[in-house]
């Protein structure tokens, strides 16, 4: 049912080494969200490509690809694939229902090279935290509130789903623990709900934000500043201090 709907995303990203521009080439995995052509993937699959390529199931490829959105916050980005009217749209669940436990399945490009790869599995926790990092870019980005399952995921699986038993989208795969098996990651479907609204509108990614700086209070924190709560966030505004 939702095969028709994952696809595998190929990019390429402009390079400077010691002897000039050097070309890189990519991939990830994505998912079809409307029969012209919106496709949801994770941002860290897309956010330096020079060029982004779609390939779906049937070996279709499409080169006229356009970043329309992204949500970095979430790791989160929104294709267009140009003067497409028949893409299969995969259907979004609700990730607020998961337990832990549940079944899921998890479909993806493996490795880069395995199109469309299926694996089972449970989900192993909720509202996980997570600074993930990738080792060609150097950079690093914290996540929160993932769901961590035990379905495979390799590289190549970033930006695919994570489904439940009824073929609904209850997930994004996009971390997968280095140092351990049957640890990997995945972005609750519900995070995405907010900006693919605009997005499907046309208006892009628009979030609203609070320009200020915290730390996440921890037994620690509540020691050392006398907080008279154990958790929350220890905010910084206009000199002051504020749990």
């Amino acid at each position: 049912k939702v095969s028709p709907s994952v696809v595998s995303i190929v990019t390429n990203t402009t390079r400077q080494t010691l002897f000039g521009a050097a070309q890189q080439q990519a991939a990830g995995t994505g998912i079809i969200l409307s029969k012209d052509g919106y496709i949801l993937t994770n941002n860290h699959v897309v956010a330096s490509a020079s060029k982004i390529e779609v390939v779906t199931t049937d070996g279709t490829t499409y080169s006229d690809v356009e970043l329309v959105g992204a949500d970095p916050l979430n790791d989160i980005s929104y294709l267009k694939v140009k003067n497409v009217t028949d893409l299969q749209p995969a259907e979004l669940g609700d990730s607020s229902t998961l337990r832990v436990g549940q079944q899921v399945i998890a479909i993806g490009n493996a490795l880069g090279q395995f199109q469309n790869t299926v694996s089972s599995g449970i989900i192993s926790g909720k509202g996980r935290p997570l600074t993930a990092g990738g080792e060609e870019s150097g950079s690093s980005e914290s996540l929160t509130d993932l769901l961590q399952t035990d379905a495979a995921i390799n590289p190549g699986n970033s930006g695919g789903p994570l489904l439940n038993y009824s073929g609904q989208v209850i997930g994004i795969n996009t971390a997968v623990a280095s140092n351990a098996e049957g640890i990997g990651f995945a972005i609750p479907a519900n995070a995405t709900k907010g900006t693919l609204k605009n997005v499907l509108a046309g208006k892009g990614v628009q979030r609203s934000y609070l320009g200020l700086r915290y730390v996440e209070i921890t037994a620690a924190v509540a020691k050392q500043y006398d907080l008279p709560v154990k958790k929350g966030a220890y905010v910084a505004a206009d000199g002051n201090s504020t749990a």
